[in-house]
């Protein structure tokens, strides 16, 4: 695998495979290893002289979220006001019907109810 930076061939971990495959290889090569992280962009203060305190982190914090949400809500998809009118009269539909389906099972056990009522007393 190259990379871009230098051009320097970076070899892929050894496992038992290519060891068994490939037995001139040594174990103290360091071109084996794994290229080492960038540490400067993991410490932002330092250099700076002072750090930041916990409120002022807490607040970039939530500011960084809000710039999230923004920008995931910027990537959604929202349905037209045709949709909308559809949907919306298509649950207020299947409400009805379970209202009236309800209604009736009511009345029903309210009748078999009161006949059972009616024959013990």
């Amino acid at each position: 695998m190259k990379n871009n930076k230098n051009d320097k061939v970076i070899n892929a971990p050894l496992t038992q495979d290519t060891l068994s495959d490939n037995k001139s290889v040594s174990e103290s090569s360091s071109a084996n290893l794994p290229a080492k992280a960038n540490n400067k962009s993991l410490d932002k203060t330092k250099g700076k002289g002072k750090k930041e305190s916990g409120f002022v982190r807490f607040f970039k914090r939530i500011g960084r979220a809000f710039k999230g949400m923004v920008e995931e809500l910027k990537k959604v998809t929202w349905p037209t006001f045709a949709t909308t009118l559809k949907s919306t009269g298509i649950v207020l539909i299947f409400v009805v019907v379970f209202l009236a389906v309800l209604m009736a099972m009511d009345a029903l056990f309210g009748l078999g109810f009161s006949s059972l009522i009616g024959i013990q007393g």
